[in-house]
């Protein structure tokens, strides 16, 4: 008898489990597909641009109105000169993104955003700096 209500309320914890992770998925894909564009900033070389984006929770209705308080303002994505997808904060859940008071720049090739613990980014090879850019002789 108690082996199989055991049984029966982790089937039920499971599920439940399942079922919010899977609700969590769609609010954050669809907030990030109806995203509003906050910033475009190219490199140096006119080789790469970073983008900055503001989700759309909202859109989600309550579901994402409760998700947007646990949720970064913002994420960043690194794009290619042809627009490939270089970079993206969009899943990184444990940082804490914004971008309306900072915005995300270029700093000696880098791709950098701000979030609430610093500056986070990435050393992107495709978008290396030309050895004639000015930031390259500071170095």
């Amino acid at each position: 008898m108690w082996a199989k209500w055991r049984r029966s309320a982790l089937l039920l914890l499971a599920l439940t489990a399942a079922a919010l992770v899977s609700a969590a998925c769609y609010v954050k894909t669809t907030a990030s597909r109806l995203a509003h564009e906050y910033s475009t900033v190219w490199n140096d070389a006119g080789t790469c641009f970073i983008r900055s984006y503001i989700p759309q929770y909202s859109a989600v209705g309550i579901p994402g109105m409760i998700f947007k308080l646990f949720a970064s303002e913002a994420f960043f994505r690194v794009y290619a000169k042809d627009g490939t997808l270089l970079k993206s904060s969009e899943w990184l859940l444990w940082q804490n993104e914004f971008t309306t008071d900072e915005r995300s720049q270029w700093i000696y090739g880098h791709a950098i955003y701000p979030t609430a613990t610093g500056y986070e980014g990435w050393n992107i090879p495709a978008c290396g700096q030309e050895m004639n850019s000015p930031q390259a002789k500071v170095n």
